[in-house]
C-alpha cells in the first residue's frame, strides 16, 4: 500500500459565497481588459497636440472716411426765348423794320447805334431778313441778327450795360461740278430742269459773249456743258464761282469750247483747245440775255408811224438791265440826244464807234475810258420809245453799219513758251468736261 506521503495534498474547499473561477473565460477576460487599457494608452500617446493658445488682439480702430461731398445744386433750366422775324420791304428803312418787330424807340436807337459800324444803312435793301430774340420771362432783348444773304450777317447782343454788334463769319465751301443740258426752248429753262440756278445762264453767256449771241443763235436741240465752281454758305447755295470750261454745240454757231487759263504772269483769259484767244475786239451783244426785236434796215417806226431806215438793232429788256460796252474805247458822248433819249457813244481803236440809246441812267462821263464789258448805264425808254429797250448802233467812218455782220479779229493767243503750261493746267478740266459728271469738293 502506498504511503501517505505520495498522495497529493487535498484542495481547500471554497466558501459557499465565493465565485468559482473558470480557467478559459477568466483568462480571456483578463486579456481583453489589458488590451483595452493598452489601446486607450496608445490613443493618448499618438493624438495630435492641441494648438497653442493665441492671445486675442484687439481689432484696429476704423480709419476716418472722406468727408461727405455735397452735390451741386441742379442746373437752372435753359432760358426760353421768343423770336420774331421780318423782312425789309420795298423802300423800307431800318427804323421801320425794327418798329415792326416791336422794339421801343429807345431800343431801336440802341440797336441802330450798334449796327452802324458794321452795316452802312445805305446798303440796306429789300429782302434783308431781321430776326429778334427776347427772353420769354421778362421780355429782355437777347439778340438781333440782320442778314443780307447766306454769307452776310451782323449780330447784335447784350453787352454789359448796352449792346454790341459783330459780323458773323459764315464758313464758305466750294465744289467744282460738271453741268450738261440740252436746250428745248431756252437755256434758262434747260438749267432749271437740271436743278441749277438760272444765274448760270448769265455766267455761260458772259464767257461765250464773243462767239454766241443767246438771243439769235440758240436753236432747239443745242447743247451746253460747263465745268463751274459752286459756292455754299452754311450748306446753302450762295453763288456760282468761276466758269472753268464751257462747250456750246449749236446748229447755228457750231461747236465752241473755251477754257479758263491763268498764265505765269498772272493774267487770266479764255482760250480754245489750241490756245487761241476767245476775246475779240467786239462782243456779239451789249446786253446779257434779252430779245432781239428789231434788226438793221428799213422798218415802220413805232412812234412816227412811217417807214424809215433803222440804223441799228433793238433789244427788248426790262428797265434797269445793265448795258455793256462792246469793246475798249473812249466815251465821246454821255447825255441827251434827241429821239435817242439818254445816249452813250464810245469810239474804239478799230475805227468803229458804238452807240447806245434810250437809257434810263448813264454811269460814265464823256472823255472817260471804258473797258470791254464795263457797264455804261441801264436799259430804259427815254426819247422816242414805246417801251423799255436798247437801240444799239455801230458807225464806221461816220456811216452806220449792221452790228450783226461785223467781223472782228481775235486777241493774242497763248504765248508759245507757255503752251506746255497751258496744256498741263487745262488737261484735268478738259477731261472733266468730256467724261466725268461727278462733282468734287475743293
Amino acid at each position: 500500500m502506498a504511503s501517505d506521503a505520495a498522495r497529493p495534498a487535498p484542495r481547500p474547499k471554497a466558501s459557499p459565497g465565493a465565485a468559482r473561477p473558470t480557467s478559459g473565460a477568466a483568462a480571456l477576460g483578463r486579456l481583453g481588459a489589458a488590451a483595452v487599457a493598452l489601446s486607450a494608452l496608445g490613443a493618448w500617446a499618438f493624438a495630435p497636440a492641441a494648438p497653442p493658445a493665441v492671445a486675442a488682439v484687439p481689432a484696429p480702430a476704423a480709419l476716418p472716411g472722406p468727408a461727405p461731398v455735397s452735390s451741386p445744386p441742379p442746373a437752372p433750366p435753359p432760358e426760353r426765348l421768343v423770336s420774331r422775324t421780318r423782312r425789309v420791304g420795298a423802300n423800307g428803312t431800318p427804323g421801320q423794320v425794327l418798329g415792326a418787330l416791336g422794339l421801343a424807340p429807345e431800343e431801336s436807337q440802341a440797336v441802330l447805334a450798334a449796327l452802324a459800324p458794321h452795316l452802312p444803312f445805305r446798303r440796306v435793301r429789300p429782302g434783308d431778313q431781321v430776326r429778334l430774340e427776347r427772353a420769354e420771362a421778362d421780355g429782355a432783348l437777347r439778340s438781333l441778327s440782320w442778314r443780307q444773304g447766306p454769307a452776310e450777317e451782323v449780330i447784335v447782343r447784350s453787352c454789359g450795360e448796352g449792346l454790341c454788334a459783330e459780323r458773323r463769319d459764315v464758313p464758305l465751301a466750294s465744289e467744282v461740278l460738271r453741268v450738261a443740258v440740252t436746250i428745248r426752248s431756252s437755256l434758262y429753262e434747260a438749267l432749271q430742269e437740271a436743278g441749277e440756278d438760272p444765274a448760270l445762264a448769265v455766267a455761260a453767256s458772259d464767257v461765250l459773249a464773243w462767239d454766241v449771241d443767246f438771243y439769235q443763235d440758240v436753236r432747239a436741240g443745242d447743247s451746253l456743258r460747263l465745268v463751274v465752281e459752286k459756292v455754299h454758305a452754311d450748306g446753302r447755295f450762295l453763288r456760282y464761282g468761276e466758269v472753268l470750261a464751257v462747250e456750246y454745240d449749236g446748229r447755228s454757231v457750231g461747236r465752241k469750247r473755251l477754257f479758263r487759263y491763268t498764265d505765269p504772269d498772272g493774267g487770266t483769259a479764255y482760250y480754245d483747245d489750241a490756245g487761241q484767244s476767245a476775246r475779240r475786239g467786239f462782243l456779239r451783244a451789249p446786253v446779257p440775255f434779252v430779245n432781239l426785236t428789231s434788226r438793221f434796215g428799213g422798218r415802220r417806226h413805232p412812234v412816227l408811224g412811217y417807214v424809215r431806215a433803222h440804223q441799228g438793232v433793238d433789244y427788248a429788256a426790262p428797265a434797269g438791265t445793265p448795258v455793256w460796252s462792246v469793246g475798249d474805247g473812249l466815251v465821246t458822248q454821255a447825255g441827251w440826244s434827241g429821239g435817242c433819249g439818254m445816249t452813250v457813244a464810245v469810239r474804239h481803236r478799230s475805227g468803229l464807234e458804238s452807240v447806245y440809246c434810250h437809257l434810263s441812267r448813264i454811269d460814265v462821263a464823256a472823255g472817260s475810258r471804258v473797258a470791254q464789258k464795263q457797264v455804261l448805264g441801264a436799259v430804259g425808254r427815254t426819247g422816242l420809245a414805246t417801251g423799255p429797250h436798247l437801240h444799239f448802233a455801230v458807225r464806221r467812218g461816220g456811216t452806220f453799219v449792221n452790228p450783226m455782220q461785223l467781223q472782228v479779229p481775235r486777241g493774242a493767243p497763248v504765248r508759245a513758251d507757255w503752251l506746255a503750261d497751258f496744256q498741263e493746267k487745262v488737261g484735268p478740266v478738259r477731261e472733266r468736261l468730256d467724261r466725268s459728271p461727278v462733282a468734287w469738293t475743293g
